[in-house]
């Protein structure tokens, strides 16, 4: 059970980064989860909505920097292994392959096999499948690098940039689909993203989603030793209602396409702009 004790004065609180509000409804009001704030990051559920995330969060440059994921990879693979029920997870990975096998037919199905398709936080790789003319924005340097000869050889092209800006390359309209992979968890204007998104789709277009599932049965059972945890790249901590609540907030419509799945960690979730 989720334990929340009264967050102090801003002006106590206050880091060189960036302090948010909730990202679902707006409030300014929020409560410290002592129990899982176990570094200098506070993990805050909203008074209003319930949301969990990061009260502050690192910057747009300290995430292409200092935070790139290439860079704290390795680290937190390390933290990770140290944890005591780490073999849990380890003798256990078969579900993990699962999740991902149907992650990936899922996938296919929702960003259709022709158009153009937006991959936001690509990584190094095209993830994309073939079909369709990839498209990419990727805020770390080294990856957006990494990947830029993969959508260039299928007739796209890679943005670095953060997402917010890097959408502003775009045409209204131009996307019939955008993935959104491992992506939105680390995004602290995750509202705004969906909004810019909303634009850049054509009618009728489809974003996949998946993230981190704080409302998941693994994560209620491992606690702070949860593998969705991760210190500060991951700012939201979404479940299938809060994730559903801000999507169609935005005006897609949600349908969540793993509810009643056992083996990930994860929510997958589609978002249609409707025709």
């Amino acid at each position: 059970m989720d334990v929340a004790v009264d967050v102090p004065a801003r002006d106590e609180c206050r880091s060189p980064d960036v302090e948010r509000d909730c990202e679902v409804c707006g409030s300014s009001r929020y409560s410290t989860l002592a129990h899982y704030t176990t570094t200098d990051w506070p993990v805050v559920r909203c008074d209003d909505c319930g949301f969990v995330y990061l009260g502050a969060a690192p910057s747009y440059e300290a995430l292409a920097n200092e935070h790139a994921w290439e860079k704290s990879f390795s680290a937190e693979e390390r933290r990770r292994d140290r944890q005591r029920f780490a073999w849990i997870d380890t003798t256990t990975r078969w579900r993990t392959k699962i999740g991902h096998w149907i992650d990936s037919y899922r996938r296919r199905r929702a960003l259709g096999l022709t158009g153009n398709v937006l991959d936001i936080g690509c990584g190094g790789s095209c993830r994309v499948p073939k079909g369709p003319t990839p498209f990419g924005i990727e805020i770390s340097p080294a990856q957006a690098g990494w990947a830029a000869p993969h959508f260039e050889a299928r007739g796209g092209r890679v943005i670095q940039a953060a997402a917010i800006d890097g959408f502003d390359a775009f045409d209204d309209g131009f996307f019939s689909a955008i993935l959104m992979r491992s992506y939105l968890e680390h995004e602290r204007q995750p509202r705004l993203v969906l909004e810019k998104a909303f634009e850049k789709l054509a009618p009728g277009g489809t974003i996949y989603v998946r993230v981190p599932d704080y409302g998941s049965v693994n994560r209620h059972v491992m606690g702070t030793k949860w593998c969705g945890w991760r210190f500060p790249d991951h700012v939201n901590y979404f479940t299938a209602a809060s994730l559903r609540a801000l999507a169609e907030s935005v005006g897609f419509r949600f349908s969540h396409t793993n509810r009643l799945s056992l083996f990930d960690d994860n929510i997958i979730g589609v978002l249609k702009r409707p025709a």
